[in-house]
C-alpha cells in the first residue's frame, strides 16, 4: 500500500522501509547496502525524473529510503521496485514494507535517530549510522537543502535525547551487563584484566563489549584451538591462553565470564578458593553465562568471590530497560520540538517567493498611484511624498511577511493558498 496523499504545505517527504518489526533477518539481509551499493543506488534514483532527493539508511536491522519526490506516486513506486523489490521479491507482501509521508516521515527520521525505533531501545549506534547516511548522500550529491535540513534535526534529536535523557543509560545487552558489573566493582575499566572461557557467540559479544570499553586486558581460554583462532581473527586485542593454564589465568584476573558449552563446571568452589587464596583480599568479579551452569553455585559463599549468574544479569537488562521506557515520553517531546522547528523552516522555503510576490505587488501599486499623485503636487514635495509611501508600504507589509514566514505566532501559521487568494497574488506573477 502507498499510503496517503501528503497534505498541502507539508514537506512532501516520503520514506519507504523495512525492519526488525516488518522482516526476517533474511529479507532484511537481502536489502542490506554496503557503502558502495548505497552510493549505486543513490546516483541511479538521482537521474531518474521522478525523485528530486534521496538518503539511505541501512542497518543490520532496517533499510529505509527516504526521498524528495517530484510527483509522490511515480516517486513512491521507484524506491520501492529500484531499492526493495529488485533485491526482494518477496517484501511485496503485505506488512513487509512501511510507508510514511510529508511530515510523517520526518518524524520517523527523528525517532530513529532518538532511538525510540531501535530493536533495543535507545541504542546509541544508530545515531552514528544516521549520521553516516547523511554524509553518504551528500557526497554524493543525492541529498539537497531540505534532506540536509531534516538528517542535521535528526542528528541534534539524537544527541539531545541521550545528552538530556537517559534513554541510553543502563546496560541492555549480556556484554554491556557485564561491562556494568565489572565498573560497580573496579569502577576504573582501564586497570582491569578480564579472563574469557569459552569462544562461542556470547563470548564474543562479551569481548567486544569489553574491548570497546577500554578494558586493560582480555584474554580467552577455550578447550577448542581453532575456535579461539576464528576469534581472535576478528578480535585480534585478545590474548589467548592454553587451556591447561586455566586457573593460574584465574588468579592474574580481576574478572572472568565463563562462557561455555560444558555439560559440568568448569569452575568449581573448591579451584575458586585455591585461586583466590593466591591473591588475598582482592576481589574476583565471576560471570557465569553458561547454560547449564559453568560455575558451581557454591562458589558465591566465598569471601572475595562475586559470583553472577544468567539470570542475575537478565535481571539487570530487565531493570535497565524499564528505566528507558520511563525516558520515552521525554524523548518523544524533543523529537516533537525538532520536528516542529524543521516544519517552521520549511515554511520559510515555500513562504519566501510568496512573500517576494507580495511585496512587488505593493510597491507597483504604490509607484502607479505615486505617479498619478505627483503629477499634482509640486516637484519640491516628491521625494517627500516617495519616502512617505514606501515607509507605508514597508510598516503596512512587516507583519504579514512576518508571519508568512513563520517568524512570528508559532505553528500556527496562516494557509498560504488563502494568502494567494486574498491578494490575487497567482495573477501577479508576470
Amino acid at each position: 500500500m502507498s499510503g496517503g496523499a501528503t497534505p498541502r504545505h507539508d514537506p512532501p517527504l516520503l520514506v519507504v522501509g523495512t525492519d526488525h518489526r516488518c522482516a526476517p533477518l533474511p529479507l532484511r539481509e537481502r536489502v542490506a547496502y554496503d557503502p558502495a551499493a548505497a552510493e549505486e543506488l543513490l546516483v541511479h534514483l538521482l537521474a531518474r525524473d521522478e525523485v528530486a532527493e534521496a538518503l539511505l539508511l541501512s542497518t543490520c536491522n532496517r533499510t529505509e529510503v527516504y526521498a524528495l519526490p517530484r510527483d509522490e506516486e511515480p516517486g513512491y513506486r521507484l524506491v520501492r521496485e529500484r531499492a526493495f523489490l529488485a533485491r526482494a521479491p518477496e517484501l511485496e507482501s503485505a506488512g513487509r514494507l512501511y510507508v510514511k509521508r510529508g511530515v510523517e516521515a520526518a518524524r520517523h527520521l527523528l525517532r530513529v535517530a532518538a532511538g525510540l525505533e531501535s530493536m533495543v531501545l535507545g541504542e546509541p549506534e544508530v545515531l552514528g549510522q544516521v549520521k553516516q547516511a547523511a554524509a553518504l548522500a551528500d557526497a554524493v550529491g543525492s541529498s539537497g537543502v531540505v534532506l540536509r535540513r531534516l538528517a542535521a534535526g535528526a542528528a541534534a534529536a539524537g544527541a539531545r535525547a541521550r545528552a538530556e535523557t537517559a534513554i541510553a543509560s543502563g546496560a541492555v545487552s549480556l556484554g554491556y551487563a557485564v561491562v556494568e558489573l565489572a565498573r560497580n566493582i573496579f569502577t576504573a575499566l582501564d586497570r582491569t584484566r578480564v579472563l574469557i572461557l569459552g569462544a562461542g557467540e556470547t563470548a564474543r559479544l562479551t569481548a567486544r563489549a569489553l574491548l570497546d570499553r577500554g578494558a586493560l586486558e582480555v584474554r580467552l581460554a577455550n578447550r577448542t584451538p581453532e575456535r579461539s583462532r576464528a576469534l581472535r581473527e576478528e578480535l585480534p586485542e585478545l590474548a589467548e591462553v592454553p587451556w591447561g593454564d586455566l586457573l593460574p589465568a584465574v588468579a592474574a584476573a580481576d574478572v572472568v565470564i565463563a562462557s561455555t558449552a560444558a555439560p559440568e563446571p568448569v569452575l568449581t568452589a573448591a579451584a575458586l578458593r585455591e585461586t583466590t587464596g593466591r591473591r588475598p583480599g582482592r576481589p574476583l568479579l565471576v560471570v557465569d553465562l553458561g547454560v547449564p551452569r559453568n560455575v558451581e553455585a557454591e562458589a558465591a559463599r566465598l569471601d572475595t568471590v562475586f559470583l553472577h549468574s544468567l539470570d542475575s544479569l537478565e535481571a539487570l537488562i530487565d531493570r535497565n530497560l524499564r528505566h528507558r521506557r520511563e525516558e520515552v515520553p521525554a524523548v518523544e517531546e524533543l523529537v516533537e520540538r525538532e520536528l516542529s522547528r524543521f516544519r517552521a523552516w520549511y515554511r520559510t522555503l515555500e513562504a519566501e517567493p510568496l512573500v517576494a510576490r507580495l511585496q512587488k505587488q505593493a510597491e507597483r501599486i504604490r509607484a502607479e498611484e505615486l505617479a498619478r499623485a505627483l503629477a499634482e503636487l509640486p516637484p519640491e514635495s516628491h521625494d517627500a511624498v516617495d519616502r512617505l509611501t514606501r515607509a507605508l508600504v514597508r510598516k503596512i507589509l512587516h507583519h504579514p511577511s512576518a508571519r508568512l514566514r513563520g517568524k512570528e505566532g508559532g505553528e500556527d501559521l496562516p494557509r498560504l493558498d488563502l494568502v494567494r487568494e486574498l491578494f490575487r497574488l497567482d495573477d501577479d506573477e508576470g
